[in-house]
């Protein structure tokens, strides 16, 4: 089984896309048992902030967004947050989200941020939502 961390940014969008496009795929995979995705205290605040921001009112309706949010934290590995390396990426807000993968033995990040995306190696990928759905041969959309 592949354990990854997933970054907020692709929770979010799956929250907002149809269900088939990647980021969608990636969360059905985690609630399939396919994929492990490690969750932290911060992981889950982020993403319980930015769902929490106006801007998703639409979408976020009748506590949607806080059941999504708790279904989450429910089916991700539940890890601590280790102690913070500042610089490990060019967005200090994305730090937390290395050290997760590198102290917990994930096998990668999973994000289309590019900060993220620039720091990918051979030790650590990083994979776009897509990577990581053709990857577990989840249809495309």
């Amino acid at each position: 089984m592949i354990r990854v961390v997933i970054d907020p940014g692709v929770y979010v969008s799956a929250f907002i896309s149809p269900r088939r496009a990647a980021p969608g795929l990636v969360v059905e995979a985690l609630l399939d048992g396919d994929i492990e995705a490690l969750v932290s205290p911060l992981l889950i605040a982020e993403l319980a902030r930015v769902l929490g921001r106006e801007k998703f009112d639409r979408v976020a309706s009748d506590g949607c967004a806080a059941a999504f949010v708790e279904l989450i934290a429910e089916r991700g590995v539940r890890v601590e947050d280790p102690a913070p390396t500042p610089g490990a990426t060019d967005d200090p807000d994305d730090d937390y989200l290395v050290d997760l993968a590198r102290v917990h033995a994930a096998e990668a990040i999973v994000s289309g941020d590019r900060h993220l995306l620039s720091v990918a190696s051979d030790v650590l990928p990083v994979w776009t939502p897509r990577a990581l759905a053709d990857r577990l041969e989840l249809p495309a959309t």
